[in-house]
């Protein structure tokens, strides 16, 4: 069987050369007036060829007995009982499926907020004990360097007598963000309780981490956190210590902790020499 229709709106507009689609929407795509320029004279017709192509068959609609022989139901046995008993059957597996992809779900959420400490944010003290345990192990044996920095907010205990716990959970959850824009990936920011951060860095000098520690202490002095429209002002003060060979998680948090009271001592000493009021 052939079929005779007249050209397309595209037969004389570029004859298959490259410069138009082929489909006669595509006219549009050229300007409102690209079709009628080029539709004046449409007298030449294509001829097809349809004896290959096979006639069109309807899909079967999908019946109950469908799924009655899938369970293994004969179709003469299909009684309206059992359709709606299959129906409830499938309404049923239907909840299990939604459930199960739900439990699924929830079940990740718990493996990426696992070892997380819900008050900051950081990794949690055990969490990040584990980690700094595993290092330490490792001190000596590779080229990685390991430097662990330990962080206090010195004046906590006067802010809570101002403002109270409300304010704590916004004030050590900005403090976590802070550090984490200038302690990033592959590094660990943790949080030990109280008032104390901890960063596990890898393969960075004294010189770049007391930069990142400047760029931190100004930031806070500078963009303070709120609490009720008061700043509140903080006063971080840091330990340095960097992992020897021998070194277990308990020593090296320990000489951190060490560094940090003599750098307090030496910033409380500094701001005892500075005369009151200025």
């Amino acid at each position: 069987m052939k079929v005779t229709r007249p050209g397309s709106t595209t037969a004389s507009m570029g004859g298959g050369d490259g410069r138009y689609p082929s489909s006669p929407y595509g006219v549009f795509a050229y300007g409102k007036n690209a079709g009628q320029r080029r539709v004046r004279d449409q007298k030449h017709q294509v001829d097809i060829d349809t004896d290959d192509v096979p006639d069109t068959v309807d899909e079967a609609p999908y019946h109950t007995p469908d799924m009655a022989n899938v369970l293994g139901i004969p179709d003469h046995q299909v009684t309206p009982a059992v359709e709606q008993a299959i129906g409830r059957l499938m309404v049923r597996i239907n909840g299990l499926t939604e459930n199960l992809s739900d439990l699924k779900k929830r079940q990740a959420d718990l493996a990426r907020n696992e070892g997380r400490d819900p008050f900051t944010g950081a990794l949690s003290r055990p969490a990040f004990m584990q980690i700094l345990e595993n290092e330490m192990a490792l001190v000596g044996t590779d080229r990685t360097s390991r430097m662990l920095l330990l962080c206090e907010l010195s004046n906590l205990d006067e802010i809570l007598q101002t403002y109270g716990q409300e304010c704590k959970d916004g004030l050590f959850n900005y403090v976590r963000r802070t550090m984490a824009d200038f302690i990033m990936s592959p590094h660990h920011l943790g949080y030990l309780g109280c008032n104390d951060f901890v960063a596990l860095m890898y393969n960075v000098d004294e010189e770049d981490i007391w930069q990142r520690v400047d760029a931190i202490t100004r930031w806070l002095d500078q963009h303070p956190y709120t609490h009720d429209g008061h700043p509140i002002m903080l006063e971080p003060v840091f330990g340095l210590h960097e992992a020897e060979k021998g070194d277990t998680s308990t020593t090296a948090l320990n000489a951190a902790d060490a560094a940090l009271r003599a750098h307090k001592e030496m910033y409380f000493a500094q701001l005892a020499r500075i005369p009151h009021g200025i």
